[in-house]
């Protein structure tokens, strides 16, 4: 299994490169600029899991990038990056089957996140709230989850399985699935990637607490 990124920036592709390496189940990573996207023939063989591909900010020019990388590689899960959001680039991505469509000035933990949310079968898009309704959104979903919840949230994000997190902090595994399926609920998430994608994507998360043991 091979996942594509495509992208034209070298520092980007770089920075790019090196989130999809720590994700697990991207497998080999294969990186092009979208002038080598027009040079592939019908002679590609490997199976692409994973595209992720920076969309041209023209939307017609988006389109038709990304129609000609389904064609080509046929992945099975396809993350889109963006500069501005353009609803109607997003739609027209979301009818095509794209599951997720993210800003690439996301932070690399947001980022792989959300790389991590769709190869689960999840889907990430902008919520689409005004500027002003972002902090409150966010001091809100806080301030519903209780303490011993907004620890088992770190761990989870943090990659730890549900027994791994009983052991680390003392309590019954049926104890944490019973805290992680009432944030699921608050956060209006189904698993434990669309938690992460949102913890990260949405500033609930600390990045001091990435680097606990």
């Amino acid at each position: 299994m091979a996942t594509v990124l495509i992208e034209d920036y070298a520092l980007l592709r770089l920075a790019l490169e090196h989130i999809l390496m720590r994700v697990q189940g991207a497998g080999e990573i294969i990186v092009l600029s979208a002038r080598e996207l027009s040079e592939i023939g019908a002679s590609w063989t490997k199976v692409v899991e994973l595209l992720v591909l920076d969309v041209h900010p023209d939307p017609v020019h988006a389109v038709e990038t990304l129609e000609r990388a389904m064609a080509l590689f046929s992945p099975r899960v396809i993350l889109t990056l963006y500069g501005t959001d353009d609803p109607a680039v997003s739609a027209a991505f979301a009818r095509r089957g794209v599951q997720g469509y993210i800003a690439r000035s996301s932070d690399p933990a947001a980022l792989a996140a959300a790389v991590s949310l769709v190869l689960a079968g999840g889907e990430c898009y902008p919520r689409r709230e005004t500027p002003a309704d972002v902090p409150l959104a966010t001091r809100s979903a806080m301030r519903g989850l209780t303490k011993r919840q907004e620890e088992i949230l770190r761990l989870l994000v943090q990659g730890h399985s549900m027994r791994e997190i009983a052991e680390r902090i003392g309590i019954s595994a049926a104890t944490v699935k019973s805290h992680a399926r009432t944030l699921y609920w608050k956060l209006n998430v189904r698993n434990q990637a669309e938690a992460a994608f949102v913890a990260r994507h949405r500033g609930l998360i600390k990045p001091e607490g990435d680097g606990e043991a």
